[in-house]
């Protein structure tokens, strides 16, 4: 048999009602109410408060590493290096790149969300559900990145010092079907970070209004607005139609009609990241490893590109973490800076100067001209998006190292009043 739940204030059921309906109505700040700062979701499905044991996260683990161990399996019976990758163990090497990646994902979640260190972990940096999901895209990002770098380091050591031009390696052809499969899944997860992230600030601006619109009498909050509850909380409720989403702690967020979140509309506005990960992942890895044939040794370049992603998503983990004034931010941020200059600002004119010396040519400008107008192209889509990217990261750290020239006082208490809104009138007894 269940147990009744005894009142708060100890007394009975009868004695002290007005108190305790008080209490129960008292508007909360909006802080406490952010999601994942309370309750874990998985304890509360289990029917114990507080406590987690998050044993799903390590089924996931091991998808993860398993479809990682099938993968290396694959390739350990190829005799030489310059052997081709097949089209059927192409293609389970890409399916084997989805279940590594989305299990890997899903284990991060879990970790965060399920376990007694991930619940630490939110509760000491107040992290929200869109704060959990870009962490753990970062965190398969930076992996992904050091697994493609390890890669092309391998292959440059191999082919590099056999042809710069012809000579080819398995490894590379493998693992640009296997990554393939990131680039793909990336898109998806991008999408769900940005749609959770829309959730939680309406379900921040519900809490907001609700508590502005909180009418205070006799001293208590009434608890109610126009019928509904004043602090916006809606815990342990189901969505009631199409346009509602539930968050990972019951609370639900209501979805403007005119402002639905459906894929195709996230890939239209953000073009330049679409345009990126379906290039990257379709012409970038698949087209010059496999179809092209040959030239590993240049494309591996492409690949050590990736060493300075996992400094780019620490830097972003950090900004989440709200850790831009440490010390680890700041050391990250230069040598972020560094790593992207070199691999990504300096590759492609090293790689092109070695080509020409290969080809004999007269000088680096009569190899580029030499080469065919796609292959121009290719190199246009890959290097101007990193030149962008490293002037924006440039102007990011002129910020930081720089002091901003301070306005007179005069002006500063003038923006900042003009900023205030005025706070709505309280009605305190039935009087304004």
């Amino acid at each position: 048999m269940q147990q009744r739940r005894q009142p708060a204030n100890g007394n009975g059921a009868g004695g002290g009602g007005g108190t305790t309906a008080a209490a129960a109505t008292t508007a909360v700040r909006p802080e406490e109410q952010q999601p994942l700062l309370g309750q874990d979701a998985g304890a509360k499905k289990a029917g114990t408060p507080g406590k987690a044991t998050g044993r799903g996260c390590y089924f996931s683990l091991a998808f993860s590493i398993g479809s990682m161990g099938l993968a290396c399996g694959s390739l350990w019976q190829i005799p030489n290096s310059s052997d081709r990758i097949s089209l059927q163990r192409g293609l389970v090497l890409t399916s084997l790149g989805f279940i590594y990646f989305v299990s890997l994902t899903d284990f991060c979640n879990k970790y965060l969300l399920e376990t007694t260190h991930g619940q630490r972990f939110r509760r000491k940096y107040r992290l929200m559900m869109s704060d959990v999901l870009e962490i753990t895209n970062k965190i398969v990002s930076a992996i992904q990145a050091s697994f493609s770098f390890l890669v092309g380091l391998i292959v440059c050591k191999s082919t590099c010092t056999k042809s710069f031009v012809y000579a080819s390696h398995f490894l590379m052809e493998a693992y640009g079907w296997f990554g393939t499969a990131y680039f793909m899944y990336d898109i998806w997860s991008m999408y769900k970070v940005h749609t959770q992230k829309i959730a939680d600030k309406l379900h921040l601006l519900r809490i907001t209004k609700g508590q502005q619109g909180a009418v205070v009498s006799n001293g208590h909050a009434n608890g109610k607005v126009n019928g509904k509850s004043a602090s916006g909380n809606n815990n342990g409720s189901t969505p009631t139609n199409l346009h509602e989403i539930c968050d990972y702690d019951g609370a639900c967020v209501q979805i403007p009609k005119d402002g639905r979140w459906d894929f195709l509309k996230y890939v239209v506005t953000h073009p330049v990241m679409m345009i990126h990960h379906v290039f990257i992942g379709t012409f970038g890895l698949l087209v010059v490893t496999y179809i092209r044939g040959g030239g590993h040794c240049i494309y591996s370049y492409m690949f050590m590109m990736e060493f300075s992603t996992p400094f780019v998503s620490l830097r972003s983990i950090l900004s989440t973490m709200r850790l831009k004034d440490s010390r680890v931010y700041i050391a990250n941020g230069l040598l972020m800076l560094a790593t992207f200059f070199v691999c990504r600002v300096c590759m492609w004119p090293y790689v092109m100067w070695r080509y020409s010396l290969a080809i004999e040519a007269a000088s680096l400008w009569s190899a580029m001209c030499g080469l065919p107008r796609g292959c121009l192209i290719s190199i246009a889509i890959l290097f101007l998006p990193q030149l962008y990217w490293f002037y924006l990261m440039v102007l990011g750290a002129l910020k930081v190292f720089l002091p901003q020239k301070r306005r007179p006082p005069n002006s500063v208490l003038a923006a900042k009043d003009a900023a205030t809104p005025t706070p709505p009138t309280a009605v305190v007894n039935g009087k304004n």
